[in-house]
């Protein structure tokens, strides 16, 4: 079996695995979400939620072709992959049962080999990983179609990875409750795109139920900024971000205070990140949207202040909310962009108001916010939709560019399966989707 490690990526991504799987040391293992495939530093898919032997678990899983290979990369020594709640490995070639992290834990590994479901043979027969160089620029599902079927086709890909959205937050569901899932999902979407898991792990150390419970014990607004960017090292990191009597003022508050004390390993990324878009100021925003709600609950206080029987309010509402300072000489420090804004109420806020109404059986609400989802605004362009741009008429981009969803098709579309160049089960998918 001649594969690569990106192409496992996609076996794992898209979930063609046996149903009844076990790890080397024989503990039954169900995979309720696969996780999100990480660009930046640290293991290969983060948010993933397992069950093993029963055991829910949340966190993150690494990929390699060979079990020695997480020596040979040497995580061991790697605080940074402590995270990592599964090994997947296509060969195990080790003669101990587990992978063993820098923290000393062991780690559970599932060996793919003997455990991959049939459909993945139909990959394998037509996967040639000779053939892995540049894209071809002609793609036979998006290249020379007009404008109504290129929409058509966009939007279908961008509904389907709504729903992967939704999917994805009802699983962490699984495990939590909505408001500690809209914090964290909220938390990451403001850690884009650098420090997204790392403003993850920090809403997963200091869960919102602690917040609460301090605010009901006399918390201030100022020591909640404290205990978030001392203890997690980002007010150390960022020496010129605020004035010096303020750093100085918010360590001070930290060693005072008596509600949290216990440093959170985090490894903040702050080369080359734009000033108006260091992540110290984004969570000192976010913090004060956090303290307004906590006492009533972070997504009814949400709904409240954001949903109207205009959708188009949403944003400019959203844009109120972070303006606001609850700690006082913190009002005219920046706030997060429309843009950042937008992508927030994009990728979590919608998602996980859909699952809301699908839990409470609002199914003339779900129908309406999806009405919402397709008609979304546009986002700014990254380098995926840039990429996928020279498969369409050159006509065509503002088309694309017109809407969030026909965005999130071409984002899907990539994820799934240009990125892995598996335009053959592409257009198969597609015809199968179509035939529904």
């Amino acid at each position: 079996m001649d594969l690569n490690e990106k192409f496992l990526y996609h076996i794992w991504d898209a979930g063609h695995l046996k149903s009844d799987l076990k790890t080397i040391s024989g503990k039954s293992l169900r995979i309720t979400f696969q996780g999100q495939f990480n660009t930046g530093r640290g293991p290969d898919f983060s948010f993933a939620i397992i069950e093993l032997e029963g055991q829910a678990l949340q966190g993150s899983v690494e990929i390699h072709l060979k079990t020695s290979d997480w020596k040979a990369h040497a995580h061991e020594e790697d605080p940074y992959y402590n995270r990592v709640i599964l090994h997947v490995v296509l060969s195990h070639n080790q003669n101990q049962d587990y992978t063993i992290k820098e923290d000393g834990e062991r780690l559970e590994i599932l060996e793919l080999k003997n455990q991959l479901s049939a459909d993945i043979q139909k990959l394998l027969e037509t996967h040639d990983p000779q053939q892995e160089g540049a894209l071809n620029t002609y793609c036979e599902l998006l290249s020379a179609i007009d404008n109504d079927n290129l929409s058509a086709r966009l939007a279908l890909f961008g509904k389907l990875r709504f729903r992967a959205k939704v999917r994805r937050f009802n699983a962490i569901l699984g495990l939590s409750d909505f408001d500690q899932l809209v914090y964290e999902g909220m938390m990451e979407a403001l850690g884009y795109d650098k420090n997204k898991l790392n403003f993850f792990s920090l809403a997963s150390a200091i869960p919102l139920q602690e917040i609460k419970l301090w605010k009901a014990e006399g918390l201030k607004p100022e020591e909640l900024i404290a205990i978030f960017t001392c203890s997690s090292g980002l007010l150390q990191k960022s020496s010129k971000a605020l004035p010096e009597e303020q750093r100085c003022r918010l360590f001070s508050t930290y060693e005072s205070q008596n509600f949290y004390a216990q440093p959170v390993l985090i490894d903040w990324q702050l080369f080359r990140v734009r000033p108006g878009a260091h992540p110290l100021y984004r969570l000192i925003a976010f913090l004060s949207v956090l303290y307004r709600f906590v006492d009533k609950g972070l997504m009814l206080g949400l709904m409240e202040a954001l949903e109207s029987s205009d959708d188009k309010a949403r944003l400019t509402r959203l844009q109120a909310l972070f303006s606001q300072s609850t700690a006082s000489g913190y009002e005219g420090l920046p706030k997060p962009g429309k843009d950042v804004l937008k992508a927030l109420l994009l990728n979590i806020y919608l998602p996980i108001l859909y699952l809301w109404h699908e839990k409470h059986a609002q199914t003339e609400a779900k129908h309406r916010l999806m009405e919402a989802y397709l008609g979304f605004p546009p986002l700014q362009e990254n380098h995926v939709i840039r990429s996928m741009q020279k498969h369409i008429n050159p006509s065509q981009i503002r088309l694309v560019n017109s809407k969030a969803v026909y965005q999130q098709g071409l984002q899907e579309l990539y994820n799934r399966y240009c990125s892995y160049h598996l335009c053959n089960e592409c257009t198969r998918y597609h015809s199968e989707l179509q035939s529904l």
